[in-house]
């Protein structure tokens, strides 16, 4: 059985050789633009529920903690955003649909660093 350090520094490897990877994403932040959190328009239909302005019925259900209207608000639940829109659940039915300019927006923004 592997050691404990041989562990980490296998795991730190593949984590390397993945590049700019988190979660389900498989992003080559080289090749891809990546926008600054003031220049995506994705924030809008985010904000719509997720806002620090909205409470009790008009967060339509969502968190009162998961904001994306400030920058390190945004950034503390990039990886959430990311997996959340990756695998359809955001934003829910009913709601406006992300262009695929702005899903890309979202999941090119939280697996590059996550640019202010």
């Amino acid at each position: 059985m592997p050691s404990l350090p041989r562990i980490i520094v296998l795991v730190s490897t593949a984590h390397l050789l993945l590049g700019c990877t988190s979660g389900a994403s498989n992003v080559d932040c080289k090749q891809v633009t990546v926008p600054k959190y003031a220049e995506m328009t994705a924030w809008a239909k985010c904000t719509s529920c997720h806002s620090t302005a909205l409470t009790g019925a008009g967060r339509v259900g969502a968190p009162g903690d998961i904001n994306f209207d400030n920058y390190d608000s945004a950034v503390a639940d990039a990886d959430l955003a990311r997996s959340e829109v990756e695998s359809g659940s955001m934003p829910p039915a009913g709601s406006p649909k992300l262009s695929s300019a702005e899903h890309d927006q979202i999941v090119n923004w939280a697996s590059c660093d996550t640019p202010q």
